[in-house]
This record gives C-alpha cells, sequence and structure tokens, in this order.
C-alpha cells in the first residue's frame, strides 16, 4: 500500500526529516521527469524545476496534499514548468506542435494487430488537442484518477470525463478500433 506508507512519509518530512524527503524524491522522480518532458522538451529546464521544487517543498513544508502524494508533485511541477518557461518569455502554444506525445511504451502490445493498432493510434494523437493529449497521457500512462488530473489540470471532473471521451471517440474514428 504505496498511498498509506506515502502519507507516512510525507508527514515525516513535514516534521523536519531530510531523509524523508530524499524517499520522496527517489520514489517520484522518474514519474515527475517523463511528465516534465511530455510538457517541456528541455530537458535541462525540467531538471532544473524538479530540484528548484524539492527545494522550495523542503523550504515551505507544504500541508499534505488532498488527493495524493503523486497528484500533488505532479501538479506542483507543472506549475513551475509554465511559470518559468512564461518567465523566459516562452509561452507555450495551444497548437498541434505541443510536445505532448504518447510513446509505444505506454501501450502493452500482446499481437501483430495490437501492434498495427498502437501505430495507426499514435500517428493520430496528432489530431487531437493538447489538453486531450495530456489527459491521455495522465489517465492511461500515469494511472491517475480523474479527481488527479482535474487537480492537475485545474479542469472540473466532468469536464476531464468529456475531453477525454472525445479524445477516445475522434481517435476511434480516425483509426477505426475495435470497442472493446
Amino acid at each position: 500500500m504505496q498511498a498509506h506508507s506515502d502519507d507516512i512519509i510525507w508527514d515525516s518530512f513535514r516534521q523536519g526529516n531530510k531523509a524523508a524527503l530524499a524517499v520522496l524524491f527517489e520514489r517520484y522522480y522518474n514519474v515527475l521527469y517523463q511528465y516534465g518532458i511530455k510538457v517541456c522538451r528541455d530537458t535541462e529546464l525540467v531538471n532544473d524545476c524538479l530540484q528548484d521544487l524539492f527545494i522550495e517543498i523542503w523550504q515551505q513544508r507544504k500541508p499534505a496534499p488532498l488527493l495524493s502524494i503523486q497528484a500533488y508533485l505532479i501538479k506542483a511541477l507543472r506549475y513551475k514548468l509554465n511559470r518559468t518557461i512564461k518567465s523566459n518569455q516562452q509561452v507555450l502554444r495551444a497548437s498541434d506542435e505541443l510536445p505532448f506525445e504518447m510513446s509505444h511504451e505506454s501501450f502493452l502490445i500482446q499481437s501483430e494487430q495490437d501492434q498495427a493498432n498502437v501505430a495507426a493510434l499514435t500517428e493520430q494523437l496528432a489530431h487531437l488537442s493538447p489538453k486531450q493529449r495530456e489527459i491521455i497521457f495522465l489517465r492511461f500512462y500515469q494511472r491517475l484518477s480523474y479527481r488527479e488530473i482535474c487537480d492537475i489540470m485545474q479542469i472540473e471532473y466532468q469536464v476531464a470525463r468529456n475531453q477525454l471521451s472525445m479524445a477516445i471517440k475522434k481517435l476511434r474514428s480516425l483509426v477505426k478500433l475495435p470497442l472493446y
């Protein structure tokens, strides 16, 4: 039960235990880095923001997140990246060129037909809006709940469900995948 142990580690960190923060850093670094690279392709900027995020968390010792440690950290990194990008005059454009892509690694391929479906699906992701691609990444790649996604993206629950539903319908119409 990782969530329970995360809560214990978080409480220990809030009481001043630096080792607890190091455990959280090690546990979530890869997830946060993968998310950061999906938002911003500048690896140095992502690494800098991750380092700054954990330094700021240590300095502030914010209260425990409402949903999960993972959702809290992803939301904080997203905010930090967007703020840093804006301050560098590199505002993200809401166009099809937003670097939010799905990798083949996120799909479990069990047969030749599945491989063809994944290739067709990946090719068609460019036809989705940036928000739809982000929701797909968070829901299926990071396996976050709708509530966690809403918290990260600062959208309503029904908006998240609608965006994901529309994205899946659009992908199905473009790829002609079978309904499961």
